[in-house]
C-alpha cells in the first residue's frame, strides 16, 4: 500500500517544483534586468566551466590511450 502511495505522490512532488522559492539573494541574482543579473550569469558560467573541464581532460586521456592501443596492435 505504501509503495503505491509513493508512486502516486512522487510525480506530484516532481511537478510541483514551481512552488519552491529560492532565497532572496539567489532569486535576485538570476532575475533578468536586475542590478545583480550579471552575478547569476557568472554563477551559471562557472558551473558550466566546472562541468566541461573534467570531461575534456577525460576525453583527451581516452583519445591518447586509444591511439596508443591502435599503434601497438599494428
Amino acid at each position: 500500500m505504501k509503495m503505491k502511495l509513493t508512486l502516486l505522490l512522487l510525480p506530484l512532488l516532481l511537478v510541483s517544483t514551481s512552488v519552491l522559492q529560492a532565497c532572496p539573494s539567489c532569486s535576485d541574482n538570476f532575475t533578468k534586468g536586475s542590478a545583480n543579473a550579471s552575478v547569476g550569469d557568472s554563477y551559471s558560467m562557472s558551473v558550466l566551466f566546472m562541468l566541461v573541464v573534467p570531461l575534456s581532460i577525460l576525453s583527451a586521456f581516452i583519445v591518447v590511450i586509444v591511439r596508443k592501443m591502435r599503434a601497438a596492435s599494428r
